[in-house]
């Protein structure tokens, strides 16, 4: 009996140094992820490396005719590795937007007067990778969400609101989220929506106000509130407003809306700000049309692709700059002066810019958290002719189903770990009674 019982305890402790073994290589993969560095799991016998979210540039090609992508770090192209995104049904495809809180991608095709929609999933790469840890695909639909349209750029708000330049009407304008998502279910077609000027829209709402205002007290059935019917809403035209001339780049935060001026910087502004949702003022004596609230930032020059930072407004110049302004001056700077042919541009949230030169036939980054002429240039990557980009960062929501997947591995070790001990403990207390 007592010879029966050594055994088992000697069999326990063996067990249970097993299981403690991989218990505690969950939980360190576990502080690991928490670290949010890159970790090793045991599944199956296996050593297999889990996910760690990467940060990713999206460009456009328009001489390529297609939408690309590579992994970023360190501000380097990971061995300068390019995968395709989108190769087909394009051909002039120009500013791009992504919509991170819901996986979209805005594509601007200028020849095909459209923009499209699509949403992005990711997956682990496991072919022709390239060196390439993540795998981008669309999900199988792409939607023209505005068509008839000269639009080479695009922004969208954190509500899902889109706004584009539109180079053929010299307009502004925004597609609310309501009306997309009404497009990408089916139930309605870009060809049915309207166009609407935000003076027309509020000069229904206030004349439905002045109707009811008459009404006064006189007993009547309260009014049957109708829908306007969907549009895109022009809201800032050269012919209206004087800070539009041939309008390009455009960056939506906020209540506020901020564009560039291709043509006429010097008059309309090189940046112009406005609002995203503008209420129509009185017009002034002698004046026709109402007048909006928009002005003009800086008037040195004309420009293309604009992005904004927390305290600084970004953009490039129809020449060879990359220029800077503090928010609430109209100073500007040249942060740098040796490019070819700058478009598109983007922030990555922290201390650096993304520049897309179509003629260098590259992108750039470049610092931005200080104000300083000359700064240094770092080369990103190579690829033909680049005109937008947008920026995936390690934050977006698009990453989240691959952290589950893969980092819930450790988790799950840890709660078979912690079961089998559990039982073996169990065992253990009734054989030695």
């Amino acid at each position: 009996m007592v010879a029966g019982r050594i055994i088992v305890v000697v069999l326990f402790h063996a067990l249970f140094a097993a299981v403690h073994s991989a218990s505690s290589q969950a939980f360190s993969a576990r502080l690991r992820t928490r670290a949010g560095k890159r970790m090793k799991a045991k599944d199956g016998g296996v050593w297999t490396e889990l996910f760690q979210a990467p940060e990713m540039l999206l460009i456009s090609s328009p001489m390529e005719r297609k939408v690309s992508y590579t992994e970023l770090k360190n501000f380097k192209s990971v061995g300068g590795t390019v995968l395709p995104l989108l190769d087909a049904g394009l051909v002039a495809q120009y500013g791009i937007a992504w919509d991170a809180p819901r996986n979209a991608l805005y594509i601007c095709d200028g020849s095909l007067r459209k923009i499209f929609r699509v949403v992005l999933k990711a997956f682990k790469c496991k072919r022709q990778c390239k060196g390439l840890n993540i795998q981008l695909r669309t999900d199988g639909n792409r939607y023209t969400v505005v068509e008839g349209v000269i639009a080479q750029w695009a922004s969208v708000d954190a509500k899902g609101n889109l706004f584009f330049t539109d180079q053929e009407t010299n307009s502004v304008n925004k597609l609310t989220v309501d009306v997309i998502e009404q497009i990408t279910k089916g139930k309605l077609e870009p060809k049915d929506l309207g166009k609407v000027t935000a003076a027309e829209a509020a000069g229904e709402e206030a004349a439905k106000e002045n109707s009811e205002e008459l009404i006064g007290e006189k007993p009547t059935k309260p009014p049957i509130p109708t829908k306007a019917p969907p549009a895109i809403f022009q809201l800032y035209q050269k012919k209206v407003c004087p800070h539009v001339g041939t309008p390009a780049g455009i960056v939506a935060e906020g209540d506020r809306l901020y564009w560039t001026n291709q043509i006429g910087g010097m008059s309309s502004g090189t940046v112009a700000e406005g609002k995203t949702d503008p209420r129509v003022k009185e017009p002034a004596e002698g004046d026709v049309e109402p007048s909006f609230p928009s002005f003009k930032i800086t008037t040195e020059k004309s420009a293309y692709g604009i992005c904004l930072t927390t305290s600084k407004i970004l953009f490039t110049d129809t020449t060879h700059n990359v220029w800077a302004t503090s928010r609430g001056t109209q100073e500007t700077l040249a942060l740098t002066s040796n490019l070819l042919k700058p478009r598109g541009i983007v922030w990555d949230g922290d201390n650096t810019a993304y520049v897309a030169d179509q003629e260098g036939n590259f992108i750039v980054s470049l610092p931005v958290g200080l104000l300083k002429p000359n700064a240094p240039v770092s080369r990103v990557l190579d690829i033909h002719a680049p005109f937008g980009i947008a920026l995936m960062k390690k934050s977006d929501p698009i990453w989240d189903p691959l952290k589950e997947e893969m980092n819930g591995g450790a988790c799950r070790i840890a709660s078979a770990s912690s079961l089998v001990m559990l039982v073996v403990g169990a065992a253990f207390a009734i054989i030695m009674g």
